[in-house]
């Protein structure tokens, strides 16, 4: 064996060999190799690290670390191969890393496992990883490092290129066993989907690299008291979802009313961080005794209900992130496949941002310039110059920015521009943490009466509770201390321009016959 690192002596056999790694597939040659050095040190142990235990359903971590854990069980039973199995947390990269796996398998076993370099060689064919272990006094045996043996990753790689026939391409290069699992709990399938997925732009699982999930979460949990209550009457009981749940509040606050008790409830959420939220949430009690489930999914990508099997699905603040990252194709998709799964008179409930009456309208917009900067920091710039800002940020990767004209009128300074483009802004222009994300998206496409049109189109009947919405807080506190609008009438006078829509209520039935 090619041995590497000081803390080796070669006539001492050891009691642990550490194979710290994700884990996401076993090959073949790292079996044997691993079984090798079982039997050149009589008695050892072949200590599985799961490292990023918490983190799945990813591009980094496609598979959740309790089915990976499964899969080293299962191969290493099979090939009877002595083994422990430890699942170690997600933690960002830090150079004491190796020194935390080997402190938290010894507290997972009170002691039990207690490694060290006199007792352990560890197994690791990534450099950094091993440079870890080496400067503890670590010996290192490198496995395919140095080889033209296959790596995990390359195989995952050929299996999500593979598509259907993944098994002709990779198995043989699979340990024994592995190819079994995988098909037994439809890993592969798993895994191209979360690489097909086009809303999930990182390895961590977010849909958005630029928004700030802390300041999401609150803003969402604070509002969602309010909105339920305007729409918890709309909601059929039965089998209950709600896509892109966000952090499971609307499924909190709807379960715990009693007409709804005997409800099955889905939450369905593509971003990693909140859905691991809600699941911590359900681990915590806070959803008492009520049949609550979560997804972690785009169900854009994958057949999660039946159709014709669902009384309520529930969109909140859902449909303006479709229009916005997979655009109009998709949106009008998602509402034809709400419309296929619900039953026979059940409800589609879709609470979200809005556009304004005669959006495409010119307004004239007189924004305060005295509120802040006039340049520097974001959250220090005037209404005036963060509109500037806005207007260059705007879904510029899209193409669809915002155009406005500078103009005078009575001696006072104005911007000429559409009723929908001046909305935009001003939805969006307080949300400093998350700028660059609330500036790819957009939030008025459609007007209320447009929306009607299209679900009407789609075959389904508006409800007496489809109504659009004004937050008179938002108005009060964010819009009216920000900007003046105005029209023009026939004489080219100023007339102040009523408040618009900030929200849109849409309960949509699917008839009953």
């Amino acid at each position: 064996m090619n041995y590497q690192g000081p803390g080796w002596w070669k006539n001492q056999p050891v009691r642990y060999i550490l194979f710290p790694g994700r884990h996401h597939l076993i090959t073949a040659f790292q079996l044997r190799h691993l079984a090798a050095l079982v039997a050149t040190n009589d008695g050892a142990e072949v200590v599985w690290a799961i490292t990023s235990a918490d983190h799945g359903g990813t591009q980094r971590n496609p598979i959740q670390g309790e089915r990976r854990l499964g899969l080293v069980e299962a191969v290493t039973a099979g090939a009877d191969l002595p083994s422990l199995t430890f699942l170690i947390g997600n933690r960002r990269p830090k150079p004491d890393f190796a020194h935390y796996v080997i402190e938290e398998i010894r507290t997972q076993t009170g002691g039990r496992v207690a490694m060290s370099p006199e007792n352990t060689l560890v197994a690791c064919s990534t450099p950094e990883v091993a440079d870890g272990y080496r400067a503890l006094g670590y010996a290192i045996d490198p496995v395919e490092l140095g080889t033209d043996e296959t790596r995990p990753w390359q195989v995952v790689e050929a299996l999500i290129d593979a598509g259907d026939g993944w098994a002709d391409r990779v198995a043989s290069t699979m340990a024994p066993g592995a190819v079994d699992y995988y098909r037994r709990y439809g890993l592969a399938a798993a895994i191209q989907s979360i690489y097909a997925d086009p809303l999930i732009d990182s390895d961590d699982g977010d849909i958005t690299v630029t928004r700030d999930y802390a300041t999401y979460r609150a803003a969402f949990e604070n509002n969602a008291w309010r909105k339920v209550t305007e729409f918890s009457d709309a909601v059929r009981p039965g089998r209950i979802v709600d896509v892109g749940c966000a952090t499971g509040q609307t499924i909190k606050l709807l379960s715990e009313l009693p007409e709804l008790f005997e409800s099955d409830f889905y939450g369905v959420e593509v971003a990693r961080p909140l859905y691991e939220i809600c699941e911590q949430r359900r681990s915590n009690g806070e959803f008492g005794d009520a049949n609550v489930f979560f997804h972690q999914r785009n169900i854009m990508q994958t057949q999660l209900f039946d159709d014709d099997s669902l009384d309520t699905v529930i969109s909140m603040a859902l449909t303006h992130e479709i229009e916005s990252y997979l655009g109009r194709d998709e949106l009008l998709e998602f509402c034809s496949r709400v419309y296929s799964m619900l039953r026979p008179g059940g409800v589609w409930i879709n609470y979200d941002v809005v556009g304004p009456d005669g959006r495409e309208d010119l307004v004239l917009a007189e924004l305060t310039d005295d509120d802040g900067a006039a340049e520097g920091d974001l959250k220090d710039l005037s209404t005036r110059a963060r509109f500037e800002r806005f207007v260059h940020d705007f879904r510029r990767e899209e193409g669809d920015g915002i155009s406005y004209e500078p103009v005078e009128v009575d001696g006072r300074s104005l911007v000429r521009l559409t009723r929908g483009a001046l909305y935009e802004f001003l939805a969006k222009k307080d949300y400093v943490d998350s700028w660059f994300s609330e500036a790819h998206e957009a939030f008025c496409f459609f007007s209320p009466s447009e929306w009607v049109a299209l679900l009407e189109a789609n075959g389904f009947v508006m409800t007496r509770d489809t109504r659009g919405i004004q937050n008179p807080w938002l108005i009060e506190n964010r819009f009216a201390p920000a900007v003046s609008v105005f029209v023009q009438d026939a004489d080219g006078a100023l007339i102040p321009d009523d408040w618009s829509w900030t929200n849109v209520l849409l309960v949509a039935e699917k008839p009953a016959d």
